[in-house]
């Protein structure tokens, strides 16, 4: 582990989900270094196999500059290069800075490492995180936010990797003239004059391995003592409306597509024919229960964070069959039955398998607990024995293609 689970779990026990008030907790991170390689080794990944699928924004005081970030996403990390050390090649300048969302998806290390801390945080049946966690990195060298003072729709928790210090103010209260902010439709009004107000904020030093809990909807500020990197994540709170919207329109199941333009009679047509016009078994309350459970499942077999991205994940040929394997973390595969079939669910992703019984993976979830290292075939036969031989091996590569198993 890179943090002090005991310290983090007594947080989580005290603070977690609501975390209303700001919350500093000196060397949380006992390994801030093997954080930043992980972070490093993302990156590498995004911006040599799939930069256009990066979320990166570059800034430089004041701006988000669109020209920068496309710099960004066109230079690759170097071998061994780090990300301060990135940021410094490729910005050319001390004030530019940068953030990546949902960084955990480029690597599994990092994946695992981050679904560690987050699950701590959920309580099954009590509390969960529905809408998922966004893993993000910010990478600076000098100066103030870009943004200036500043508030997020979301709490922000941060786990600060060095190697340099940083500074972070946190308002209590709104001292903020209205007639001398910026609205902004990420950050509410936003302030750059900063050091007028810098008496009222209460200050916090975050040295390398510190943690560091901000509210949502409190005005704070950051100011850059030198190169370093930052882990953030952003529990978001649950967006129901739009998680029972999809969840109806993946159990409904394929319609004709609307015209990209219909009249809003189409539209109401559409849903009443959804609601009043269903006829399939089972009725379609019990389908859209089901695509809530799936749901759910993606986000725990990943530990609620985003699934891996495709770039992460070995190719269809990689050999799998030589050397030992492990599960790349617990749970990583989940597997619920409706109407007569059964999906796994594979670190976010949904497999249909032609095998009714719900049951006859019960082994193969219970095994995902284990960090025992084993073989190939002492994989496949753990599955279903119904399955044909060819059925069993392929499915055990499917299980290795999509980061479930990664070597030992």
């Amino acid at each position: 582990m890179s943090i002090d689970m005991r310290t983090w779990k007594a947080f989580a026990a005290a603070h977690a989900p609501g975390f209303s008030r700001p919350v500093f907790l000196p060397g949380l991170v006992t390994d801030p270094q093997r954080l930043g390689r992980l972070i490093d080794r993302s990156l590498r990944t995004a911006t040599r196999r799939a930069p256009g699928d990066l979320r990166l924004r570059a800034f430089r005081p004041g701006a988000f500059d669109y020209r920068l970030t496309k710099r960004f996403v066109d230079s690759p990390l170097a071998d061994d290069e780090s990300a301060v050390e990135w940021l410094a090649r490729t910005a050319g300048d001390d004030e530019a800075c940068v953030a990546v969302n949902d960084v955990s998806a480029w690597d599994l290390g990092l994946s695992t490492a981050v679904s560690e801390i987050v699950e701590e945080l959920v309580t099954d049946g009590v509390h969960e995180l529905l809408s998922g966690t966004d893993a993000y990195t910010f990478i600076a060298h000098s100066g103030w936010t870009p943004f200036g003072i500043h508030k997020d729709d979301e709490p922000s928790l941060i786990f600060h990797l060095g190697p340099s210090a940083k500074e972070v103010w946190i308002w209590h209260e709104n001292p903020f003239d209205a007639s001398r902010t910026i609205p902004s439709p990420s950050f509410g009004h936003i302030s750059f004059d900063i050091d007028e107000h810098l008496g009222s904020a209460d200050r916090y030093l975050l040295r390398p391995g510190d943690f560091l809990l901000i509210p949502q909807d409190t005005h704070h500020v950051f100011r850059n003592l030198g190169p370093s990197v930052f882990l953030g994540l952003t529990p978001y709170p649950a967006r129901t409306r739009s998680v029972i919207t999809e969840a109806l329109w993946r159990a409904a199941g394929p319609a004709d597509p609307l015209p990209a333009y219909p009249p809003a009679t189409a539209v109401a047509d559409r849903a009443r024919a959804l609601l009043t016009e269903d006829t399939a078994h089972p009725p379609l309350a019990e389908r859209v229960a089901h695509e809530l459970a799936l749901g759910r499942l993606r986000l725990r077999t990943n530990g609620h964070l985003g699934r891996p991205h495709r770039a992460a994940l070995p190719d269809s040929g990689a050999a799998v069959t030589d050397g030992p394997l492990r599960w790349s973390r617990p749970g990583a595969v989940a597997v619920a039955a409706h109407a007569g079939r059964t999906t796994l669910v594979v670190r976010g992703r949904s497999v249909t398998v032609p095998v009714e019984d719900r049951a006859a993976f019960d082994a193969l979830v219970r095994a995902t607990a284990s960090t025992a290292p084993f073989s190939f075939p002492e994989l496949t036969a753990l599955l279903p024995a119904g399955l044909a031989p060819d059925s069993r091996a392929e499915l055990a590569r499917t299980l290795y293609t999509l980061g479930a198993v990664i070597a030992a």
